[in-house]
């Protein structure tokens, strides 16, 4: 057997198959999924809802073994299932019963799994979300039913009643996945796929047609929402995740085609594993991989990557299209890289993600890894692969705005983003900002952080004073710590770059008692008006009424004079005077208020400190 540390795992693949039933489509999926990430034994009860589980076990084309056994107490099959994964917990056995109270008989082996660490698939059919609540036959909230006790849980919605949509089978298989890697993974036991079916629950013809379709009229083929067009037969790949420690990273392939992308809080080793395989670096400003010399880094890469991946639609493909991405992080910023690079059907994608729940928004993942390394690359391969990444530095840097020509609100970003040293602290807000500087900032040796997990405006300024008091009393000589002594020199400052609307979402945050430590924080706030970010969505669109109204919202608030009123210093400046108010020492709670131009200032050269 090889080992896993030395070679490339392979990727796993399903083909769906269209049986005239969406809920047998889904199932067919689901077990050829199962069945691909170790599961050998299913034990099934009977009943009506999960009839779909049923006659997808009779599935010709499943390429691995999977032995079905049926148990007319929907208990002693949970406990048999249990018995089977505690024989042989590196593969998993599944219980699967219909809805309504069968379901309630599982809870004690699932409580035992839980209890004794024993990995175990629980599948429960269901009625679709539009007969709950309804007083529809046989149907109860049963989505959280084993809540305290599974490592993970789902509930699935109904696919589509005649043929489930690519989109709803890609996501069974990606939940199935997630479910098998939860439940062997460091802390083993119990999971949870609640499955919606909606009528038909049996397939064309009563039965299950063979790998090819045959028997069965084939689907048209259909437009995947995640990007690319695909029919029913075109394989889905199943994510395989390698339970291993950072200590022990996976060798995984890496050649002149492939890119890394660097997601929030993606770190160093980002930016590391492309330097070290000379590979193309797609890193979010919030990534904390634009550190170093920036080397690797693509200038500009949303808009050549949109260019990039749309080439294959309009004439032939584009030879830097990727074939292979190594995501590190949390990717959250760009569409081109969503939906356009990882959502593409051509394209490979692993995450290195060492937690059981990674990221995988476009569940495409062919592999997980919580570490990752790559045979090192010899003279012919260093070569290609310097060259790739030159020509998309070069094609990058012919797509980048000259910086003059750029909005005053983006020059301004940047004057933020390149006056930030190694001892500084920036926090991005979800503004339009921070695709600015995913698009035009460069390489940055300060420390920057975004609230990326959601990406909400919620708390920006009293996070980044959280921040930046944590940075002061990390020194103890900090007034106000307990064991303080002297006021220290503190090296840097923390900064946080944010737009109006997300900034009188928390103008609450600089209200700071008179007996409590302030915060030495800078707050930057770009004031044009609304929510500029909103016309580079589709919303543009809308017609002009409508978007001004409920998307860019236009304020009309002060914010200079309502954040002196909450005890801030504010200060009117533009993007031209920005460059200097940031090169001024400053102590304590500053806001710096950027406009188009101010009719405060008498002079463009003196910005107007509110008094």
């Amino acid at each position: 057997m090889p080992d896993p540390h030395r070679s490339a795992p392979q990727p796993l693949s399903v083909t769906p198959v269209a049986t005239g039933s969406g809920a047998v489509d889904a199932a067919v999926v689901l077990w050829r999924t199962l069945a691909a990430l170790g599961v050998r034994h299913a034990v099934l009860a009977p009943g009506s809802r999960s009839a779909p589980l049923v006659y997808a076990l009779a599935d010709p084309g499943r390429k691995h073994p999977l032995t079905a056994h049926v148990r007319i107490d929907e208990r002693a099959a949970a406990f048999t299932a249990l018995g089977l994964s505690r024989a042989d917990r590196a593969h998993p056995a599944a219980v699967a019963t219909t809805s309504g109270t069968a379901t309630a008989h599982l809870l004690a082996a699932v409580m035992e799994a839980h209890h004794s660490r024993i990995p175990l698939l629980v599948l429960t059919a269901d009625r679709p979300a539009e007969l709950r609540g309804t007083g529809a036959n046989q149907t109860t909230a049963q989505t959280e039913l084993f809540a305290p006790f599974v490592r993970h849980r789902v509930d699935l919605p109904a696919p589509t009643a005649a043929e489930a949509t690519p989109a709803e089978l890609r996501t069974i298989a990606n939940e199935a996945a997630r479910a098998v890697a939860a439940a062997t993974g460091e802390h083993p036991g119990p999971v949870h796929l609640n499955l919606g079916f909606r009528d038909p629950l049996v397939p064309t013809g009563g039965r299950i047609p063979t790998a090819d379709g045959a028997g069965v009229p084939p689907a048209d083929p259909g437009r995947d929402p995640a990007g690319g067009t695909t029919g029913p037969s075109s394989p889905i790949t199943v994510t395989r995740r390698i339970p291993i420690g950072p200590a022990q990273p996976v060798e995984i392939p890496v050649d002149a085609r492939t890119v890394v992308v660097a997601g929030d809080d993606a770190g160093d080793a980002a930016r590391a594993f492309a330097a070290e395989h000379h590979l193309p670096l797609l890193a979010e400003p919030s990534s904390g991989a634009r550190g170093g010399d920036g080397a690797q880094l693509v200038p500009a890469y949303p808009r050549l990557l949109a260019e990039i991946m749309a080439a294959q639609e309009q004439g032939p493909v584009d030879p830097l299209r990727p074939r292979r991405a190594i995501v590190f992080g949390h990717p959250t910023l760009s569409r081109p890289v969503l939906g356009g690079l990882l959502a593409a059907p051509d394209v490979e994608v692993i995450v290195v993600d060492p937690h059981p729940t990674w990221n995988d928004a476009s569940r495409t993942a062919a592999l997980v890894v919580s570490a990752a390394t790559a045979a090192p690359a010899n003279a012919t391969e260093h070569t290609e692969r310097t060259e790739h990444l030159t020509a998309w530095q070069d094609r990058g840097r012919a797509l980048a705005a000259d910086p003059a020509d750029l909005p005053w609100q983006v020059r301004a970003a940047l004057a933020v983003w390149h006056s930030a040293t190694a001892q500084d602290t920036l926090v991005l807000g979800s503004s339009s900002l921070v695709r600015d500087l995913e698009q035009h900032a460069g390489a940055t040796p300060a420390r920057v952080i975004a609230n990326r997990g959601l990406a909400g405006i919620d708390g920006t300024i009293a996070g980044a004073g959280g921040i930046a008091l944590a940075r002061a009393f990390a020194h103890p000589d900090t007034p106000g710590h307990p064991d303080s002594s002297a006021a220290p020199e503190i090296p840097g400052r923390t900064r946080v770059l944010l737009g109006d609307l997300t900034a009188l979402h928390d103008l609450t945050g600089l209200l700071i008692g008179p007996d409590e430590p302030r915060p030495d924080l800078d707050v930057i706030v770009m004031d044009d008006g609304g929510g500029r970010i909103f016309s580079g969505l589709e919303h543009a669109a809308a017609p002009p009424e409508l978007l001004r109204r409920f998307f860019t919202t236009p304020h009309g608030a002060d914010i200079a004079v309502a954040a002196r009123a909450l005890g801030a210093q504010p200060v009117r400046t533009t993007a031209e005077q920005l460059p200097d108010q940031l090169d001024e020492p400053a102590k304590g709670l500053r806001v710096l208020v950027v406009q188009e131009k101010t009719s405060q200032n008498p002079s463009p050269a003196q910005p107007t400190l509110l008094r």
